[in-house]
């Protein structure tokens, strides 16, 4: 097969571990866009809050579930849910993993304009 400036090999790539509780494998394109596959394990019921993210974030939720809360609501997605957060303040946001099982999930990054 033939190369192409869009396809991404992420399966080379390692799965590394972030932070305690996030596992990422990360494909940079040259569009200035991450394509990442993350895994999420629950959040310690003693973690300190996480900081807002103003980031944008479009999300396919493999398996487990996740939540997000804004500053006017939350929502939980699960396997076979898709989001879409724009980046921006307006949209800002704090990632969660409800209940016991590690959330697998795939999300493009995008930075503010």
């Amino acid at each position: 097969m033939s190369k192409s400036p869009y396809l991404f090999p992420a399966a080379d790539l390692p799965l590394r571990q972030a932070n305690p509780q996030l596992k990422v494998r990360e494909a940079m394109t040259g569009f200035g866009i991450a394509l990442r596959y993350q895994e999420r394990a629950p959040d310690p019921v003693d973690a300190p809050e996480r900081n807002w993210c103003v980031t944008g974030h479009s999300v396919f939720v493999l398996s487990g579930r996740l939540r997000y809360r804004f500053d006017d609501h939350e929502v939980e997605a699960g396997p076979g849910d898709m989001l879409h957060i724009p980046a921006g303040e307006a949209h800002r946001h704090k990632p969660s993993v409800p209940g016991p099982e590690t959330a697998r999930y795939v999300l493009t990054e995008f930075p503010e304009t």
